[in-house]
């Protein structure tokens, strides 16, 4: 029994999960400091490879731990599940290839159990602590596998999500950051985090939102280099600002919301951008126009003359609307 008292009994004196946890913890610093962690066994014999071989086999023995416990109620305190965090997001990296050992696929598990798991209130500013933290790191893939860790943590606690307001705020920023972030994958993945959460409506898309992605989207391009390319910064935010009004247009997948005519109005403007925000614009239009096609008739009422003449130039052959 584990802090656990039963009717007409004394409580347990021993042990306590806190202070295993704090004592595992302890031990496991030696991996914190390492860039990457390695599923082998150091063969010099010096006191520091010891260490970090010992702590790896424990690491191991951790993630088990953690996985054992899905399905049940953690007993673990949440404070201390989120020092693990960063350890799990070290060796989960987002790709799988020929490398992506045991250990790496389970802390990838222990991640999607964890990010499935029920918060009270009190824990929602700790987890995301943890986030703000790993979307930080010097990995792309970590800062990916925070975007799809905060997708399912909303999901599962959305009610709670929306009862704290500042909380809200909080992952709004965090997603527009990643948005901006200078790696191609990272901003795909937060335009779909950021349409995911306009489309449940987690938080409004009001006209400030609007006005920030429309200043990135304008972000002035500079003159072409000699092998006609662009700044990749430049380039960046120009693109996080095109995807964010992508995701606005991906997320209203069967209607015509009062704001998306202008939107999509915008997008046009980038179609002779440079990759890959054309490529974007094309598939956010190519989008639209399969999702919308059975109600057309309905949809287009939504539009004026000008604006309809602009899709249909945009979209299909003329003949498509008529």
């Amino acid at each position: 029994m584990i802090d656990v008292a039963l009717p007409h009994t004394r409580p347990t004196s021993s042990p306590h999960v806190a202070e295993f946890v704090t004592r595992v913890l302890e031990r496991l610093k030696p991996l914190t400091s390492e860039p990457e962690i390695h599923n082998h066994i150091h063969e010099e014999n010096t006191q520091e490879m010891d260490e970090r071989t010992q702590a790896v086999k424990l690491l191991k023995t951790v993630l088990k731990w953690l996985m054992a416990s899905a399905g049940r109620t953690f007993t673990t305190p949440v404070q201390q599940q989120l020092q693990l965090l960063p350890l799990l997001f070290k060796i989960a990296p987002v790709e799988i290839d020929e490398s992506y050992d045991e250990m790496k696929q389970d802390a990838r598990t222990c991640l999607s159990l964890m990010s499935q798991g029920l918060l009270y209130p009190e824990h929602i500013p700790l987890v995301l602590a943890a986030l703000e933290e790993m979307a930080g790191s010097r990995s792309w893939h970590t800062r990916f596998s925070v975007l799809t860790y905060l997708q399912i943590t909303v999901f599962y606690n959305l009610f709670t999500l929306l009862s704290l307001p500042v909380e809200v705020l909080r992952i709004r920023k965090l997603v527009m950051q990643l948005l901006l972030d200078e790696q191609l994958e990272v901003r795909d993945m937060a335009c779909t985090t950021l349409s995911g959460l306009l489309q449940c409506q987690f938080f409004p898309l009001d006209s400030s939102l609007q006005t920030q992605l429309q200043t990135l989207s304008k972000t002035s391009l500079p003159k072409a280099r000699g092998d006609n390319t662009y700044p990749s910064l430049i380039t960046g935010k120009r693109h996080a600002g095109v995807l964010g009004l992508s995701a606005c247009i991906l997320s209203s997948p069967y209607d015509v919301p009062q704001w998306m005519p202008q939107i999509l109005m915008d997008l046009s403007d980038h179609l002779n951008d440079p990759q890959p925000i054309e490529m974007t614009v094309k598939k956010t239009l190519s989008e639209f126009r399969r999702t919308h096609h059975d109600n057309w008739q309905e949809h287009r009422q939504c539009f004026t003359d000008d604006q309809l003449l602009v899709l249909t130039n945009l979209l299909v052959s003329p003949c498509y609307y008529a």
